[in-house]
């Protein structure tokens, strides 16, 4: 497997596409460190990781404060000697009219939707030069590509990711450094749980998608996958839509 042997950081690996990330990885070969919060729930990702055989250990983390990414590069160096892969996909996403909402709730979708993207790349670019390079993988989300109601920090935060990444995938390259994203469509996790109508969001997505089946979190993580190891070697500061054929980017 192109990521046998690697170690991979995953964020917001407690449930849905992180969880799903982190055992698709370690099912593949990788060492896993698992970030997020929900403590409970993240250690039911890595014991179900340790009981299939794999290696991987929990970082219960607010990626919002400043000190989290220092954290879990030190974490990740300890019990691993040093990270492969980031796996950028922890995220917030308050649902309500723009109008309504104000400053504190902007920065805090910004602190933990790009800010942290940022810190933990910059925390583990050392350990990925001296492992001789690595991947990134920011998640972002087909939302950006419409741009949806009701959900605008986050969707400017996920246009954010986009531009994170391809400006990144500039600079990180010559060191042998890769940096992509993944932009899911509509996944049955908690940001598709936001939503108070749950029949209509569902039709709608069935009727907007070119593949009639509802996308599974799998379908993201082996995305995500792709963009982890070797197989995308010379594949740098694209965005893939994951979306079952709803958008044409």
């Amino acid at each position: 497997m192109s990521v046998e042997g690697k170690t991979a950081v995953v964020t917001g690996a407690a449930t849905g596409i992180g969880r799903a990330t982190a055992e698709l990885l370690a099912e593949r070969g990788a060492r896993v460190v698992a970030v997020g919060l929900q403590p409970e729930h993240l250690q039911e990702t890595v014991a179900g990781i340790v009981s299939s055989g794999g290696a991987a250990i929990a970082v219960d983390a607010d990626l919002s404060d400043t000190r989290a990414a220092g954290m879990v590069a030190a974490a990740t160096r300890e019990a691993f000697g040093g990270a492969d892969v980031l796996v950028n996909n922890a995220a917030i996403y308050p649902i309500g009219p723009w109008h309504e909402a104000n400053a504190a709730e902007w920065d805090a979708v910004f602190a933990t939707n790009v800010r942290a993207y940022f810190l933990l790349a910059q925390a583990l670019r050392p350990q990925m030069i001296e492992r001789g390079g690595g991947s990134i993988v920011n998640v972002a989300s087909v939302t950006f590509f419409w741009g949806e109601v009701e959900l605008l920090s986050y969707v400017a935060s996920k246009g954010a990711v986009v531009g994170f990444t391809r400006s990144l995938a500039r600079e990180a390259g010559p060191e042998g450094i890769r940096v992509n994203a993944v932009a899911p469509g509509a996944f049955p996790t908690a940001a598709t749980a936001i939503h108070a109508d749950q029949d209509k969001l569902w039709r709608d997505v069935l009727a907007a998608q070119s593949i009639k089946r509802r996308g599974e979190v799998s379908d993201v993580a082996r995305a995500i996958a792709f963009f982890a190891g070797d197989d995308s070697r010379f594949v740098t500061g694209q965005t893939l839509l994951v979306d079952g054929g709803w958008m044409r980017n």
